[in-house]
């Protein structure tokens, strides 16, 4: 493989994600943030959630925003290199494997979602003190689920990106991304989950 190759387009797409930082900002931040703020401050404050429901809500929050994050860095840009722009011939035509310019797309979104994962930790810090805990207990533990949120969330915005049409963009969000805020357990433990499981409650 070439690796100066490799170097230079994940380098682009640095300098893209640089050049649209505030965007990016917007679109990576201001979700979780309405969320720990509404559901961390506002019903906390308003004592309709316990106080140690900040603890319970960072975890979710941080990994949502990873997620959130991986699938459209990779995902949005792919979609528009495929049916708008057309970019991806100039990268097919780079003296690269054609997998490793997926494997790059991946790198790409997964460096984009850790920084995204991490900065949520201050400013949830900020939004949520005092009551809510910060600590990292089992650091290996967090760099392997950060690492493997990271993969996962990139990944599926290959998949994505790969598969669905410039016209259905807004039913990815609706049937994909939606489903999963929801559903994920992000604004909850897993444990929640277990009285409907079966019908009778």
């Amino acid at each position: 493989m070439n690796w100066k190759t490799f170097g230079a387009m994940l380098a682009r797409d640095a300098h893209v994600a640089r050049r649209n930082i505030v965007q990016i900002m917007f679109q990576t931040f201001l979700q979780p943030l309405l969320f720990v703020f509404i559901f961390g401050r506002v019903m906390v404050g308003s004592g309709y959630m316990p106080v140690t429901y900040k603890s319970l809500l960072l975890p979710g929050i941080i990994a949502i925003s990873m997620v959130f994050t991986g699938i459209w860095a990779v995902a949005m840009p792919l979609i528009a290199e495929f049916q708008w722009t057309r970019e991806i011939e100039d990268r097919l035509l780079a003296p690269i494997a054609i997998s490793w310019i997926a494997i790059e797309k991946v790198v790409a979104g997964m460096l984009q979602a850790i920084v995204a994962g991490l900065a949520v930790l201050p400013m949830a810090w900020f939004v949520l003190r005092p009551g809510v805990d910060i600590s990292v207990k089992a650091p290996l533990e967090f760099v392997a689920m950060i690492v493997l949120v990271a993969v996962f969330s990139a990944c599926g915005g290959l998949a994505l990106g790969c598969t669905i049409n410039q016209q259905h963009v807004g039913l990815m969000f609706g049937m994909v991304i939606t489903p999963m805020i929801f559903f994920g357990c992000t604004y909850y433990p897993w444990s929640a989950l277990k009285p409907s499981r079966s019908c009778n409650g």
